[in-house]
């Protein structure tokens, strides 16, 4: 994936790549955090509430963090678990039904939070021997990299003070690691551009006014912009939490009060916990504890920030609300409710950011102490989609699409059906891309110049298969092994029917057909 050359190009980039990930039904990933050795963990459908993997193993002890990656193939998860000694990054490769753990990468001691660089394929986890010596360790996340799951570089110069709570910018520029106490703390801003002079160093160090009025205070959560314009500071402290935003470039906080001096926005409801930010920093949805728990959404006004709305859900009942994410589309949010008394069981609700309807509520058993929810980046569910348009020939024009009932799902055979072939013969060409060539032929490109006279290349036929059928139209079948590799990946076909009538070359051309391989 190309790099971005700034942060609102990265914007524009993941904005794009949420659009094109199949929402409706990816997995939620659940786990909690209290270091009983096989702490229990759920991958969750987000569309039906189904389970289709749960348990507990010495990977998903004491969790802390999680995040998907390569559409929803690789499951990174962050483990701080010093009494059973699982220090680590573990990997949880996901096949549609079940995950395949191992360690990825074996930390000097408890590993907080992740933040996974897309562009670069670079993974960071804030890991240390004790509290005041953590730094973030950069590690190979390219499933085609030889070094993969190695330490690639490590900050050194963030020990020092306790650090627990930190977040990557989506661009993969910067990372906000504030202290943990952070009444008498600084908020830190970190370079992870490794392009930059000062990659890995501190570039912004800023007291948070709000907080250190307060007397106490421990930051509970942290974000980033995607245009790495804005950092977000969740803290709680004795009788009240709040939420402080800076702009990085100006480094000077937002202002949400009306009164002399700067007031950051303070909550009405008490204990925040967690904070997911929506793609383009429009809104942020908050939970915490506090009676039947809570979750919030607060609507930024960044111009009058005074005028900042916050929602509290009230159709939610969130005991213990720990953790929050948002689905990739942005139109959906998972919370965690870990029970009171660890007879009782826990949950993972789902519910729609603009109206808080629940959609899902999913019980969780033997759960306690549930911090974690990672949406996946994707859901890679079997499809076939026709895109574009063909060219007339004798019999009309040629058409691709799925046979009825058929998808490219995994250990399945797979059937496409090209039609209004007037011999029953063509080919199809079938490959990973409908942008260029395997030549680097920019797609769609006009046949014209071979005599297809009004047709188009719509796919890259780095393979061509004849078709040979009956009547008018001829099937082509691909037996899909179950092999974890291909899930989530995306094909591209076109099919070609011979007709000497219709120009000089002989050839029509169909539509074209993506394919994304899933379950």
């Amino acid at each position: 994936m190309p790099r971005p050359t700034s942060g609102a190009a990265a914007a524009v980039a993941c904005l794009s790549a949420s659009l094109l990930a199949q929402a409706g039904n990816e997995i939620v990933f659940v786990a909690t955090s209290t270091s009983g050795s096989t702490d229990s963990h759920f991958f969750v459908a987000s569309g039906t509430g189904a389970v289709p993997s749960s348990g507990g193993n010495n990977f998903t002890d004491n969790v802390s963090d999680a995040v998907w990656a390569d559409t929803g193939r690789n499951l990174y998860v962050s483990q701080a678990s010093p009494v059973q000694a699982y220090n680590r990054v573990s990997l949880a490769q996901w096949d549609g039904a079940n995950p395949t753990w191992s360690t990825f990468y074996q930390a000097p001691g408890a590993c907080y939070e992740l933040g996974l660089d897309r562009w670069r394929n670079r993974l960071y986890v804030l890991t240390g021997a004790t509290g005041s010596t953590r730094e973030l360790h950069c590690l190979d996340a390219d499933p085609n990299s030889p070094s993969y799951g190695q330490l690639i570089v490590q900050s050194t110069t963030l020990s020092g003070v306790s650090r627990e709570r930190w977040d990557l910018s989506p661009s993969g520029n910067l990372a906000v690691v504030p202290h943990a106490f952070i009444n008498s703390g600084l908020l830190q801003i970190v370079d992870t551009d490794p392009a930059s002079a000062s990659y890995l160093q501190i570039v912004v160090s800023v007291s948070v006014p709000g907080a250190a009025a307060s007397g106490f205070a421990f930051t509970s959560d942290c974000k980033v912009s995607i245009d790495d314009e804005y950092a977000y500071l969740l803290y709680s402290g004795i009788g009240a939490s709040a939420l402080a935003v800076l702009h990085i470039p100006t480094q000077t906080w937002l202002d949400f009060g009306a009164g002399a001096g700067q007031q950051d926005l303070v909550l009405s409801l008490p204990v925040a916990n967690r904070m997911a930010l929506s793609l383009d920093r429009s809104f942020a949805i908050l939970s915490g504890q506090g009676g039947t728990g809570w979750a919030m959404r607060v609507d930024f006004d960044y111009v009058t920030a005074a005028n900042t709305v916050t929602t509290q859900y009230t159709g939610l009942t969130v005991p213990n609300c720990d953790g929050v994410s948002l689905s990739p589309d942005q139109t959906r949010a998972a919370v965690t409710s870990t029970a009171v008394f660890l007879s009782a069981p826990s949950n993972l609700v789902i519910f729609d950011v603009q109206s808080g309807a629940v959609l899902q509520s999913v019980v969780l058993n033997g759960a306690w102490n549930v911090y974690t929810t990672a949406w996946q980046d994707a859901s890679p569910t079997a499809t076939f989609t026709p895109y574009g348009s063909g060219c007339a020939g004798t019999l009309g024009t040629p058409t691709l699409a799925a046979q009825a009932g058929s998808r490219p799902a995994l250990g399945t055979t797979f059937t496409a059906v090209a039609g209004n072939l007037p011999f029953g013969v063509g080919a199809l060409g079938l490959g990973l891309s409908q942008a260029f060539t395997t030549g680097g032929l920019p797609l769609s490109f006009d046949l014209g110049v071979v005599g297809m006279t009004g047709c188009n290349l719509l796919a890259d036929p780095l393979v061509l298969a004849v078709l040979v059928g009956a009547g008018n139209s001829a099937d082509w079948s691909w037996s899909l092994p179950s092999t974890r590799s291909l899930f989530g990946q995306s094909f591209f076909a076109q099919a070609f029917s011979l007709d000497p009538g219709a120009n000089a070359f002989g050839f029509t051309a169909s539509n074209g057909g993506a394919g994304w391989i899933g379950f």
